[in-house]
């Protein structure tokens, strides 16, 4: 027989938990905006997730392409357009796309960092300001043909064509965020008067505080994966340390501005993971006992498995 103060407690406790989610789901579900937010509304843009088994593609594409640190406020389950910011202050950009906006925005910040470093002259930052207009607007128009073909078109997932059109879609989407965080990387206009433009003295900051920053980032993402290893493996000093200096020796070249998956622990935690599977084995296999090589290669599969999932989180820069 159930005791009746146990049953009374167990009725009150799930009243509390069903209370709770209501009152979470309530709470994310209230729109917010900020005071200097300037929204319009856009008459092409359903709602992202549409009632039933229809997705609203366009309004996806721009919600996932677009919709990071600007360009785009989601609210009360639809999407608005909010105007960027331009590099001079304004808050319009005319006729300007949503690509256009975004990548100058992009390419703008990337200026910023080799201007504050660099102490770049005035003929040098316009010949890099130039760059970026040129980059921008070149990758803007192949992201503004992706993105037509997804103008006013539904998918519904009850269909077999519309799973087709999803899938479609996924493919476009992931390539065109790739395209941006790329934008200003190695092969870019930017990059190229960037290495022509400044002098011997600024180039030796510029060199030295990147690889100073990428050896940061990377060291910060390797420590907790090795402390993790250390957990589960059951590490040596001298284990630790010959993995973390397999480790050191497949330095990635981190992005440094801002990406997807930076503030990801499991995309972090797996390119660890697909980086040593690419060191040199044998002189980790040595150092462990054959039950810890079998667990670490397990994890090593992982991040190999996750690779193409990786290039889309646009950790590391991509290879020209």
């Amino acid at each position: 027989m159930v005791d009746p103060m146990m049953r009374s407690r167990a009725g009150f406790l799930w009243i509390a938990m069903t209370s709770a989610v209501v009152w979470t789901a309530m709470v994310e579900a209230v729109p917010c905006r900020a005071d200097d937010d300037r929204i319009e509304e856009n008459p092409a843009a359903a709602v992202v997730n549409q009632q039933g088994n229809a997705i609203d593609l366009e309004a996806n594409f721009d919600a996932n392409v677009f919709g990071q640190n600007g360009g785009l406020v989601i609210q009360g389950g639809g999407i608005r357009i909010r105007r960027g910011v331009s590099p001079t202050g304004s808050i319009d950009e005319g006729e300007d796309s949503a690509a256009v906006v975004r990548l100058r925005r992009l390419g703008q910040e990337r200026l910023d960092r080799v201007d504050r470093l660099c102490r770049l002259s005035d003929a040098q930052r316009a010949r890099l300001e130039l760059a970026v207009e040129s980059d921008a607007r070149q990758l803007a128009e192949e992201i503004d043909a992706t993105r037509s073909r997804y103008a006013g078109v539904v998918a519904n997932f009850a269909e077999p064509e519309g799973q087709k059109k999803w899938q479609a879609f996924q493919q476009d989407m992931q390539r065109c965020r790739g395209r941006m965080q790329d934008a200003f990387d190695s092969g870019s206009l930017f990059e190229a008067v960037l290495a022509e433009g400044l002098d011997d003295s600024q180039r030796l900051l510029l060199d030295a505080e990147t690889r100073a920053r990428r050896s940061f980032l990377w060291r910060s993402m390797v420590a907790p994966v090795l402390a993790k290893m250390d957990e589960t493996l059951g590490l040596t000093q001298a284990q630790h340390a010959t993995i973390e200096a397999a480790l050191r020796a497949r330095e990635p070249r981190l992005k440094l501005d801002p990406s997807p998956g930076r503030q990801n622990m499991h995309a972090q935690q797996m390119l660890v993971y697909l980086q040593l599977s690419q060191a040199d084995s044998k002189a980790i296999r040595g150092r462990l006992s054959d039950r810890q090589w079998r667990a670490l290669s397990m994890l090593m599969n992982q991040g190999k498995a996750m690779k193409s999932w990786l290039d889309q989180q646009g950790l590391v820069e991509a290879e020209r």
